[in-house]
């Protein structure tokens, strides 16, 4: 398998972060101003889960809950699912959709280093296409 399709070649970088403990309008804040789908959270240091956008509509604003008063521990996705960066992109999309995720943090020796998502999908794709 070529080196341009394992998931380290299409994965977006940087990851970033945001703490258990933040209320979600700081992580719907920093989304906003990143032009980014999901922040991994963190809690004393140690990746605990992911925060959609997804999980914010549906957590908090379709129960209209106050994003101010709600802490971004209590609508995260954990246990972390996440594939290391040697994976190729086909056994990435084959992992998201056993486990229904969009998108799947990529680890390099135990260290998360970025993130597959739907949208790296289309790079895969066009990788594919590229070498038929």
């Amino acid at each position: 398998m070529s080196d341009e399709l394992k998931v380290s070649k299409l994965m977006t970088q940087p990851v970033l972060k945001i703490d258990a403990d933040s209320a979600v309008q700081e992580a719907a804040e920093v989304m906003g101003k990143e032009h980014i789908g999901s922040l991994l959270v963190t809690r004393e240091g140690k990746d605990v889960g992911i925060i959609t956008e997804r999980d914010i509509i549906s957590k908090v604003i379709a129960r209209k809950a106050d994003m101010e008063k709600i802490k971004v521990k209590e609508v995260m996705s954990s246990p972390l699912i996440t594939v290391d960066k040697d994976t190729t992109g086909e056994d990435a999309v084959r992992t998201m959709v056993k486990y229904r995720v969009r998108r799947l943090p990529i680890t390099k020796e135990g260290k998360i280093v970025g993130i597959f998502s739907t949208s790296d999908v289309t790079k895969l794709v066009e990788a594919v296409q590229a070498s038929c």
